[in-house]
């Protein structure tokens, strides 16, 4: 029998999910639910077009925004959440899950590679999306706090935006005793610049802009995902 290879030869695969494994953004799906639930006001959305954009191009104060986001929800108990979590991703965020994307974290499981999702996206969406859609149980995403079991509606620090994932990574490899020899990453936006510079092969997927010509520039690999 072949021993199981130390810890530290684990080879990893990390993956940004919106925009990557996903075509589109889990939290404008989730806001979709809450729409369609009836949670937030009419006005609710009004600047979703300006949130995105600063997104993108990297200026979005995401602490701001994630509790905005999370407001709806704040005083739900956690398994009241994690229900509707669950039932969100199965009817609003797993129709965006790209083919090639799932294809991909099969192959490199069946190759030994370790896969994380890495996010920006708060833990209670990244949580059930990773296992129900992808079967990834590895996630680092933005916390989220919870007193007496009840939410608080505030997301914690550091944040995994831009140099948060990189910070985030590489404490959990250290925790695990994991090392980023041989890994491997994949993102769409200017975000997941940092973290993609800590794996040894980074792929840019999809990317458009400033990001595609960073990738370029830094010799990535270029794909274009699609249903």
């Amino acid at each position: 029998m072949t021993a199981e290879a130390p810890e530290s030869r684990i080879r990893l695969a990390v993956f940004d999910m919106d925009g990557t494994l996903l075509d589109g953004d889990s939290v404008t799906a989730c806001l979709n639910c809450f729409d369609r639930h009836g949670l937030i006001p009419e006005d609710f959305r009004k600047d979703e077009p300006i949130f995105e954009e600063q997104f993108r191009n990297g200026t979005l104060d995401i602490g701001a925004f994630y509790r905005h986001v999370l407001s709806p929800i704040k005083g739900w108990s956690r398994s009241r959440i994690r229900e509707f979590m669950k039932e969100m991703v199965r009817t609003d965020i797993a129709p965006l899950a790209y083919r090639e994307g799932r294809d991909l974290i099969g192959r490199l499981r069946q190759e030994g590679f370790r896969v994380i999702i890495v996010s920006a996206t708060f833990d209670l969406i990244v949580e059930a999306a990773a296992r129900d859609i992808f079967g990834v149980g590895d996630i680092i995403a933005t916390a989220t706090e919870f007193r007496n079991d009840i939410f608080t509606g505030e997301p914690l620090e550091p944040y995994s935006h831009q140099g948060g994932k990189a910070l985030l990574l590489k404490k959990m490899a250290a925790e695990h005793g994991w090392s980023l020899r041989g890994s491997q990453g994949w993102g769409d936006t200017v975000n997941d610049i940092e973290m993609l510079s800590l794996t040894e092969q980074a792929h840019a997927v999809n990317a458009r802009g400033k990001f595609r010509d960073y990738a370029m520039a830094q010799g990535w690999d270029l794909l274009e995902f699609r249903y």
